[in-house]
Parts: C-alpha cells; structure tokens; sequence
C-alpha cells in the first residue's frame, strides 16, 4: 500500500512546476525547485520576497563592474546562480562546496542559468590535498517523505584558496564566505589573497564560537562595514581599512 502511495505522488509530481524563474533587484536566476524539499521551496521564497539576508543580497546586487567573485559555501547555488546574472557587469563567479547532497542541486542550477559561473566540488580548507571526512544526517534538508535521521558520511578532497587561485592565475575581489563554523579553515587556506591589493571585501557569515575573527580580520588591515546579529550567527561585511 505504502509503495503504491509513493508511486501515485511520484506521478502527480510529474505534473506539477520544477523550475522557478526568480528576480531580485537587478539580478535574475532560474531554479529548480525540488517540491518534496522544504528548505529550497521556503528559502527560494524567502529570498524573492527579501525576508532571507537582504543585506547580502543587497551586497551581491552592488558588485562593481568587473568584480571576480569567490562563493565558499554555494549550497545550492543560489548567490551564485544571481551574481552571475550581473552580465553587464561582467562579474564572474567561482562557487565552492562540499555538501554532496547540495552540491547535486547546485550543479543543476548552474547548467539552467546556461553554465554562467563555475563550480568546484570540494572542501575549503587550511590547505589542499588532504581527504576530509564529511558526515550528514538524511534529515538536513531530506524530503520529509524519506526515512529520517539516517547518518551517512563521504570523502571530499580539501582545497586552499590560495593554491587555487594560484593554479588558475586568478585573483578575487570579493569573497563570500558560509561555512557552518569552519570559516577559519577557510581564511587560513587564503592568506595571500587576504593580502592582495585586489581583494576588495570579505562576507563572512560568523557562528557565534568563532566571533574572534573579527579581531583576526581586524588584524589583517579589514573593518567591519556593517553587520546583522542572528541567533546562531553573525553576518559581517569586511572592507580592507584605508
């Protein structure tokens, strides 16, 4: 009974939208839209309606002409999928990830926005080649027709910023950076782009137990040009200090 259940949505599902052209201020980006999935269904709505981090999005949709952009954290692809849109502006988009299950929607959005910025499977880190150990639970954003709180866990090769953007002869001006608590990892694998004349301003969406890179970015010559206090986190704009 149970499967004929499951067959019978399967079908029906088939009728239904599986894409979402979305606009955003000047940006435009095509999804697709996994109805059975909760977290991309409300948070693609969230977003059009400016309810989810307006002030990043505000930030993305004001990159200047030119801006070449590192997306740490690329989920599914929607900052990307957006920045991407700002043709006019010829910015340019290196999307990074290492959620397995994200990364397949991600990857999806890339090819139905025409393949208009890149994207790189891997996990960010202090440096490259190591094998990390990723471990997920079918619960984080699982469609609730699936069996819950079932852990599994893969492997995913590391990558430091600097080591690619020295291979691909490339140099950020903006970095984007939402790694669920491993933004120092991160920072420590970037530290010549951190130091380059380049770079122009660092998002970093902080968890509350890594709050001491401000005083680490600080140190580095960046200020903070705004900031939005959430419950688990913080997001900051850095820009490097006069």
């Amino acid at each position: 009974m149970l499967l004929t259940i499951y067959y019978f949505l399967a079908r029906m599902f088939r009728f239904l939208p599986k894409t979402k052209k979305l606009h955003l201020l000047d940006m435009s980006a095509t999804f697709f839209v996994p109805i059975n999935n909760h977290y991309i269904c409300d948070d693609l709505i969230d977003i059009s309606n400016q309810k989810r981090e307006p002030a990043l999005y505000s930030w993305l949709n004001n990159l200047d002409k030119g801006s070449i952009l590192f997306d740490i954290g690329t989920s599914y692809g929607q900052e990307s999928s957006l920045a991407s849109s700002l043709t006019e502006k010829n910015v340019t988009v290196f999307g990074f990830d290492c959620s397995l299950y994200q990364s397949h929607f991600c990857a999806l959005n890339r090819r139905l926005n025409g393949n208009r910025f890149r994207f790189i499977f891997a996990a960010i880190g202090a440096k490259s080649g190591d094998l990390i150990t990723i471990k997920a639970n079918s619960d984080s954003h699982i469609p609730a027709l699936h069996k819950k709180n079932v852990p599994y866990e893969y492997e995913v090769m590391s990558l430091a910023l600097d080591d690619f953007a020295v291979s691909h002869n490339i140099q950020p001006t903006h970095l984007k950076i939402d790694v669920d608590g491993a933004e120092f990892e991160v920072l420590k694998g970037a530290k010549k782009i951190l130091q380059s004349p380049a770079l122009k301003e660092v998002f970093i969406e902080i968890d509350n137990e890594n709050i001491a890179i401000i005083d680490f970015m600080a140190s580095l010559g960046f200020k903070s040009e705004w900031q939005v206090e959430k419950e688990f986190n913080v997001d900051i704009l850095f820009s490097k200090s006069a």
